[in-house]
């Protein structure tokens, strides 16, 4: 076993989860005008994706450990690809958001197991470091082409092409697994009370914030308190909350949800806006999206040089500040809508580049025997973010465009306040004469 096919593979996989998540969204005014479809439904086109894969991410990692990486990685690109066909042959909008959801179940395998194959093959050390860069730099590119390789494909062939493609690429990951990627496996335990809880929590918050339905809220609320409780019971909990009394892993991981719930909600319905209002087509709305691919790329490299350097405090928070000024500048009025548009996605292409590499460190700032487990979190806490997002920002962008966005400035603005207040807690017990040791939260280096 080659250990480039491993990292080729895991590499392509995760384009294959992270492009149909954000590639999607250039196309949804084509789905919605196609399928006939409501706003809720069009909703749920992005959120039954990402709910199921966050619902299932945390267990996958778990049964890739106990039952084989490399088993896991085939069932997941096995559903994941003949989901792809029911998406792209949904004659309807609830059959198509129904192959969504198993997409993603599907997806959650894909995530789940393609970092743990990558780390069995290469040892701790400079080789380790390099592959996950690499890995994370095609990561990070998927992200930010998806909207443009949606845009290219919905404007030649129509939005159903978004998934059509995806199955001559899985046929191809599917042999080459098979043939040039050994079993891997870890120590796996199974929690199917914390499982659950953590789905039935999700599966009820997330509909309640679409659909406007407060009693469903309060089961979801109720369902997700039962979890940390039965998980702090449980002698090998799926997530171990001691995590949380990390400063920097607590407040990295709430600014990560806040930050993603307002860049990619809001890009869902901005892209609805470009193409319905501004009489955008999908072609030219991708080819526009570059700005912000090309400055997702520079953030991570702007970013990476002043990451040991600055606080932790100031380095979580400089992603979503960046996004809310990208949001702000994107609901100025002008005459051409499309000039703070620009700017903006410039602006928040940089703060996503910026905010992804410090919700990786985030991840490993736990201890040694937890980072996987932090990671997972981290990771769950992107598509829930996602899923928020999309369902929070619904209600404003009825009232219009710009309200929407002013709404999701907020919720970023909120992701970088927060470090930044225990930052300057921080500084203020070191002038106090405080020693640093007594403090966990994220000023910390």
């Amino acid at each position: 076993m080659r250990r480039g096919w491993v990292l080729a593979l895991a590499s392509l996989t995760i384009v294959l989860v992270v492009v149909d998540l954000t590639a999607v969204t250039i196309a949804l005014p084509d789905i919605r005008a196609d399928l006939g479809a409501s706003l809720a439904e069009v909703q749920w086109v992005v959120d039954a994706y990402a709910l199921t894969l966050a619902a299932a991410l945390l267990p996958a990692g778990v049964l890739a450990d106990r039952y084989g990486r490399r088993r896991l990685l085939v069932i997941g690109v096995s559903i994941f690809t003949v989901a792809s066909l029911a998406c792209a042959l949904a004659p309807t909008a609830p059959l198509l958001d129904l192959a969504r959801g198993v997409q993603g179940l599907g997806a959650s395998a894909l995530y789940g197991t393609t970092t743990p194959l990558i780390g069995a093959v290469y040892p701790e050390g400079p080789d380790r470091g390099k592959a996950l860069g690499i890995f994370s730099a095609v990561s990070g590119l998927a992200m930010t082409l998806g909207p443009v390789v949606g845009g290219l494909l919905t404007g030649a062939f129509g939005w159903r092409a978004i998934f059509l493609i995806n199955l001559p690429i899985g046929a191809f990951v599917l042999l080459a697994l098979r043939q040039r990627v050994a079993e891997s496996r870890g120590r796996g335990h199974l929690d199917p009370p914390g499982i659950v809880l953590v789905a039935a929590a999700l599966f009820a918050i997330i509909p309640a914030l679409i659909h406007d339905l407060p009693w469903l809220l309060v089961a979801g609320i109720v369902l997700l308190a039962a979890f940390v409780v039965v998980e702090r019971r449980t002698a090998a909990p799926m997530i171990d909350f001691s995590l949380f009394r990390n400063g920097v892993f607590a407040v990295g991981s709430a600014t990560t949800l806040l930050m993603l719930a307002a860049l990619l909600g809001a890009f869902t319905y901005l892209t609805l806006y470009v193409q319905g209002p501004l009489n955008t087509s999908p072609a030219e709305a991708g080819a526009r999206f570059l700005a912000f691919s090309v400055a997702a790329v520079i953030g991570p490299v702007v970013i990476g040089r002043v990451l040991h350097r600055w606080p932790m405090g100031v380095l979580i928070a400089a992603g979503p500040a960046l996004i809310a000024v990208a949001l702000l500048v994107m609901a100025i009025p002008a005459d051409d809508p499309w000039t703070p548009i620009m700017f903006g996605l410039f602006i928040g292409g940089l703060g996503l580049g910026a905010g992804n590499v410090v919700a990786n460190q985030v991840g490993l700032t736990a201890p040694t025997d937890q980072v996987g487990m932090a990671t997972g979190v981290v990771n769950t806490v992107k598509q829930v973010g996602t899923a928020v997002g999309v369902a929070v920002l619904a209600a404003p962008y009825r009232a219009g465009a710009s309200t929407m966005l002013l709404v999701a400035a907020a919720l970023a603005l909120a992701g970088a306040l927060l470090p930044l207040a225990l930052a300057a807690t921080r500084a203020r017990r070191t002038v106090a004469g405080a020693s640093p040791a007594e403090s966990t939260d994220p000023a910390g280096h």
